[in-house]
């Protein structure tokens, strides 16, 4: 069993209400011009939960654990792991930190690589850990 570095949960909808209320709005106003418009209720419901699928990560509180071996990501019933020996870059924003097995930037990075969000955790502490443990190439 690997050893826990650190761990925190990221949830930034609980910091953002305001965006919370633009989610709520785009989803309602998407979901009411679908229905309009195809005179479907199935269709307006399809197309609120693929907008809210593509902003779980906003939504639902993630949980994030580092260890010795790698960084794991649960959110509702998806948990995404990478091994830190498989990462070989590291982009770190104002709000969250990309580690990507690509060596350069990709649009493959957001299927193969895994988004960190700093919410709730100590930043400096994160990216401190993350540096040490990702070889850039």
């Amino acid at each position: 069993m690997p050893d826990v570095l650190l761990s925190w949960t990221a949830h930034p909808a609980r910091r953002r209400p305001r965006d919370v209320a633009l989610v709520v709005a785009v989803v309602a106003t998407t979901a009411g011009v679908v229905m309009l418009t195809f005179d479907s209720a199935w269709l307006a419901l399809l197309a609120a939960a693929i907008l809210l699928l593509s902003v779980s990560a906003f939504l639902l509180p993630t949980r994030y654990t580092l260890t010795d071996e790698g960084i794991e990501a649960a959110r509702a019933l998806v948990v995404r792991r990478r091994r830190f020996a498989d990462l070989r870059r590291l982009d770190v924003g104002r709000d969250a930190a990309l580690a990507s097995p690509l060596a350069r930037p990709s649009f493959l990075d957001r299927r193969r690589g895994i988004w960190i969000w700093f919410d709730g955790a100590d930043r400096e502490r994160v990216v401190a850990l993350l540096r040490e443990r990702i070889r850039q190439a």
